[in-house]
């Protein structure tokens, strides 16, 4: 399972995107800022997390196999994210493959 301590610092995110494996299952967490037009309220950055069955990366793999979820860009989020990702882990067990060189059609 993931753990919090993993999944790094808040300042990581602002720069860049966390990518892991785990049991046949990749996954990316990254921290979004939406565009918001002049004169309006800012929005808050958060993270947007996504699973997807290995063993290709995420530009390679269709957006039907992708599964998706938002949290605040907060430390509380950062944990949120983790247990998501656990949980879509266990949930979806039969969508990962076992070894990084199987695929599910």
């Amino acid at each position: 399972m993931l753990t919090y301590e993993e999944v790094l610092n808040m300042n990581y995110y602002k720069k860049t995107t966390y990518t892991g494996w785990m049991g046949g299952m990749r996954f990316l967490i990254k921290r979004e800022q939406p565009e918001v037009p002049e004169g309006q309220e800012p929005i808050a950055p958060f993270f947007h997390v996504w699973v997807w069955p290995g063993p290709y990366i995420f530009s390679e793999t269709p957006a039907e196999k992708k599964l998706t979820a938002q949290f605040p860009f907060t430390e509380e989020g950062k944990r949120q994210a983790v247990d998501w990702i656990n949980s879509q882990y266990e949930e979806h067990a039969s969508l990962w493959p076992k070894q990084k060189t199987d695929e599910k059609p």
